[in-house]
């Protein structure tokens, strides 16, 4: 019965991540450059991912025409070691496709333009669990009891896509402005099913069941507003991200309760549905600014970054009214969500192998901003608080930039890793949860990068400028 809670918990581990990854703000990058950077690009970004990192470097961009950058697959790993005793380890390893962008920059009417669509996150977990192992506690509630089956389901589904236009202006030789309006379209959904099955010698059937789920829908605007200045031995760039602006959120929050078999008067039945809930997404505010500083007679150059992004306090994500579960009070839902202040760093080179050909090296840090957060877990058993989440990251990158006759091929390898403690419970009833077990969380992922660059809109853009 052990194997089946701790099992549970590392579904609750992976799940936690993907609801983490929303405040690990540098988890993702965009623009093909810009990836093998690892995202060290505010005062230097040279490809679409501009429109992210900083929109006034539109200006600096000489080429027009379409570009997409597609981290064609990734590798990811999340494991707890010592869940079952000393040296033991439990692993969920997962190799699919990652989210990507798409875009294009171009001159209209003498002002440049560009218009991008990314993927900001895209997560979807199904992991399932069952056992035939009958806790002490089952086990003493059913002396009797000649078969069981006890079943674990924890899901979560997380798509976060921006759609944005981004306009910038020269303002002298040196210095420019620029802002990209992205409306976003963000659809969170996360479900948490328990259940055991206990089966007497006169052949009668115990039951209990818990589902619980809930989904998050927004609308809304991000604004990105950058500022660059070219410098005689370096290009100085800034980015603010203004705090997320919502135009339509709505939620549904779902709970099942069944409880049967267990003599007379002892059956229960509770089935809530509730919609149109009250939602409310937030983004907080986000300052970058970074430098890029050319070397060797200027064809090389060393990318250096700083963000920051400021803390929100607590807040609901989605208002759940209290329900009747059969205790004396009504069960409260306390789905709360607050951020701490958080600044990353990190230094990306760029370095020519020849004429043709550049090699990309960078590595930044992603502390995640979760100071409290609300999950599936916490719903499904109010009293339960612990936080089990792998939070802060390291992102590695290495790659080429291969100038071809009709295009740029961009290929690359990153890096991803972060550990940290998990509490987890030693033992399980139907109804509560004990916390006592201690073990160690880890997440790895590899990215392998596919990109490529194709010029080929340039003068179909020109002509219509005309």
């Amino acid at each position: 019965m052990k194997h089946f809670l701790y099992t549970g918990f590392f579904c609750m581990l992976c799940i936690n991540l993907c609801f983490g990854q929303q405040a690990n703000y540098n988890f993702n990058n965009f623009g093909n450059r810009s990836i093998l950077l690892s995202g060290n690009v505010t005062g230097s970004v040279s490809d679409l991912g501009l429109a992210y990192y900083n929109p006034a470097r539109l200006t600096q961009v000489k080429a027009t025409g379409f570009a997409i950058n597609a981290k064609a697959y990734q590798f990811t790993s999340v494991s707890l070691t010592d869940v079952f005793g000393e040296s033991s380890k439990v692993a969920n390893n997962d190799f699919n496709g990652v989210p990507s962008m798409a875009g294009a920059s171009f001159n209209l009417f003498g002002t440049r333009f560009a218009y991008s669509y990314l993927t900001k996150l895209d997560n979807d977990t199904n992991l399932n669990y069952s056992t035939d192992s009958i806790s002490s506690g089952l086990a003493n509630m059913f002396p009797k009891s000649q078969d069981y089956l006890g079943a674990y389901n924890v899901k979560s589904k997380i798509r976060d896509e921006w759609m944005g236009i981004t306009w910038a202006k020269k303002i002298g030789d040196k210095f420019s402005v620029g802002f990209t309006v992205f409306g976003t379209a963000y659809n969170y959904t996360e479900g948490n099913t328990i259940s055991h099955t206990v089966v007497e010698e006169d052949n009668s059937v115990a039951f209990y069941q818990k589902v619980v789920g809930f989904s998050q829908e927004s609308y809304g605007l991000i604004f990105k507003i950058g500022a660059n200045y070219n410098l005689k031995k370096a290009e100085i760039g800034i980015n603010i991200g203004l705090p997320y602006i919502g135009v339509y959120d709505k939620a549904v929050f779902s709970y099942k309760n069944t409880i049967s078999g267990q003599g007379p008067n002892k059956d229960l039945f509770y089935n809530y549905y509730f919609d149109q809930l009250e939602a409310n997404r937030k983004e907080p505010f986000s300052f970058s600014i970074g430098s890029g500083i050319p070397f060797n007679k200027n064809k090389n150059k060393i990318h250096l970054n700083i963000d920051y992004v400021s803390g929100l306090s607590t807040y609901q994500p989605i208002s759940i009214p209290d329900i009747d579960t059969g205790g004396t009070d009504l069960t409260v839902f306390d789905f709360d969500e607050s951020r701490k202040a958080v600044i990353n760093f990190g230094v990306g080179v760029e370095f020519y192998l020849k004429e043709n050909l550049k090699t990309y090296a960078a590595f930044s840090t992603d502390y995640n901003g979760f100071k409290t957060k609300a999950n599936i877990l916490d719903l499904s058993n109010p009293e339960y608080t612990a936080d089990n989440e792998i939070s802060n990251l390291l992102h590695l990158s290495y790659g080429i930039d291969w100038r071809v006759k009709w295009a740029n091929l961009i290929l690359g390898l990153t890096y991803t890793g972060g550990s940290s403690e998990a509490v987890i419970p030693d033992d399980t009833e139907p109804v509560a949860y004990s916390t006592a077990v201690e073990t160690q969380g880890k997440y790895t992922r590899w990215q392998f990068v596919v990109g490529i660059e194709v010029p080929f809109l340039d003068k179909k853009f020109k002509s219509i400028a005309k």
